[in-house]
């Protein structure tokens, strides 16, 4: 399940510049510096609107990776699904577009010598 945009993240910048974090005893830190902190003894704080930064919901919020979608989920946290076809499907697709063409390109009277020279 795709996560929503957090301002843990290291790709997550506030455009304002007003994000801190408060630790547990009320010290403040800048983004930079909880890298090496647990970020569950942090909170993200607004020092612009002095409150409790709300992510994704903001409106100064962007991604350096753009990776923020605009219901607030982090782009790199979905996956993409892949459908894997075999060759023989692949090989039967190819054969139906090819057939296709070859009846569009009669419809237009190229014979069949000029379709095999293209």
């Amino acid at each position: 399940m795709p996560k929503k945009c957090d301002p843990r993240c290291p790709y997550f910048r506030c455009l304002k510049k007003s994000l801190k974090f408060v630790t547990k005893d009320g010290r403040i830190l800048p983004p930079r510096a909880i890298a090496n902190i647990n970020p569950t003894t942090v909170e993200p704080w607004c020092m612009w609107a002095n409150d409790v930064c709300s992510g994704y919901r903001c409106k100064y919020v962007n991604c350096i990776k753009h990776a923020l979608l605009p219901d607030g989920t982090c782009a790199l946290s979905v996956r993409t699904r892949t459908t894997g076809r075999s060759i023989e499907e692949e090989a039967k697709a190819f054969d139906k577009e090819y057939l296709s063409l070859k009846d569009k390109l009669k419809h237009l009277r190229i014979r069949e010598l000029d379709i095999d020279l293209i």
